[in-house]
């Protein structure tokens, strides 16, 4: 052991800790970087300023990653991850199709978080958690849902403003699109209904996506 090269002793550790932890932080070149400085001085003879441009680089290098660590994940979620995903029979090489298979499907995730469909499908899900219906007549109204209502009335040109979840922009979009269905099917929405959205406003914003 007298004779390890010091910039390895990552491989101390377990192989596949050590590569959720590289993915994640990028911070494979800081042994690198102090690698090359190290070889740079025992094949040459560098002047002092050559000395000090290498330092101010390793010192920079060695901010920006503290910069990537401190937004990276935490030891316990990395823990967390490879508790989850990761069995200790996998080998390297299966090891690193799983990585694969998650970045994969994280990417698909959110390419399918941007369709209508997923977007009603989420409100639902807010809908069920909240009693059933989101009323944006109350200032207190689930900003996430009605970012969604928002995006959602948006897509069928009841909605012009921002997708910022405020609460009373979000209630005059609902109120124009119940009044807009009230003004061709007279009653369809109750008065104390008009700034709910329940189920009749759920099912006629998707309806009327699936017809235009």
């Amino acid at each position: 052991m007298a004779n390890e090269d010091p910039n390895v002793t990552v491989a101390r550790f377990n192989y596949k800790q050590a590569i959720v932890v590289a993915v994640i932080t990028g911070a494979t070149t800081l042994g690198g970087t102090l690698l090359s400085i190290k070889s740079s001085s025992a094949n040459s003879d560098p002047s002092p300023g050559q000395n000090g441009q290498e330092l101010a680089n390793c010192k920079t290098e060695n901010e920006r990653l503290r910069t990537s660590l401190t937004n990276s994940l935490s030891f316990s979620s990395l823990q967390d991850i490879s508790s989850n995903y990761f069995d200790d029979s996998l080998d390297k090489n299966q090891f690193k199709e799983v990585v694969r298979n998650l970045v994969s499907t994280t990417e698909q995730y959110r390419k399918n978080s941007q369709h209508y469909m997923h977007k009603l499908f989420r409100l639902k899900k807010l809908m069920l958690a909240n009693g059933g219906n989101i009323n944006v007549r109350v200032s207190n109204a689930n900003q996430e849902a009605c970012s969604l209502i928002q995006d959602l009335l948006k897509g069928i040109e009841y909605y012009r403003g921002s997708v910022d979840g405020n609460v009373e922009s979000t209630r005059d979009a609902v109120e124009k699109f119940q009044s807009s269905l009230n003004n061709f099917t007279p009653g369809y929405f109750e008065e104390k209904n008009i700034g709910i959205v329940g189920k009749k406003t759920f099912l006629a914003i998707m309806e009327h996506y699936e017809r235009n």
